[in-house]
């Protein structure tokens, strides 16, 4: 990994993992409320983003994932009356209907990756489609493998577990996929 990366990706997961999550286990005794401590430390990578961007002018990626999943847990939140388990599925609620849209969206033949292809003024060969319609599967199939990994573990592992290894798990999960997605795109790229 490049020195420069790092030094940019090391803060990131500080902000949006470490801190969050010492936060959460020093709050939780002291507010005497899972959701409480839940919902103050998710909004850690919330504060973090929006003050790394108004001081650098850069946006980042990490936390912008955080920021819409904090986002998103906030309004299912309240339409559910504050159940714990939505505080502990922020990412899911995010990567779950996003996954589901795009294997369907390839399922049908519409990839939704396409869509964006042409929105981007870049319009794709006929030769092109079939492998965009297969990398819109297999993001679409990574996001949704993600979100029910993180199902599984918010159902199974008390929350406290859940916070230290939820994230940590759900990011190996997207690493894997990752790599099946660039190996794909790889061997698009040979043929």
């Amino acid at each position: 990994m490049k020195p420069e990366l790092l030094r940019r990706l090391v803060p990131s997961l500080v902000g949006n993992v470490v801190v969050p999550l010492v936060v959460y286990l020093l709050l939780k005794p002291v507010v005497g409320s899972e959701v409480v401590a839940l919902a103050i430390s998710a909004a850690i990578p919330l504060l973090v983003t929006v003050g790394g961007f108004a001081v650098r002018r850069r946006v980042d990626p990490i936390g912008v994932v955080a920021v819409a999943g904090f986002v998103v847990m906030l309004i299912v939140l309240a339409l559910t009356g504050g159940s714990e388990l939505v505080l502990k599925l922020q990412e899911a609620v995010f990567t779950g209907p996003v996954g589901l849209v795009l294997l369907g969206s390839a399922l049908i033949g519409k990839p939704v990756l396409l869509l964006v292809h042409r929105f981007t003024g870049r319009e794709a060969a006929p030769e092109q489609r079939k492998g965009i319609t297969v990398m819109t599967g297999l993001v679409g199939g990574l996001l949704t493998v993600h979100a029910g990994v993180l199902l599984v573990l918010a159902i199974w592992l008390p929350t406290t577990t859940f916070v230290a290894v939820g994230r940590p798990v759900g990011w190996a999960v997207i690493a894997v996929g990752l790599l099946a997605v660039l190996g794909y795109r790889n061997r698009l790229r040979a043929a």
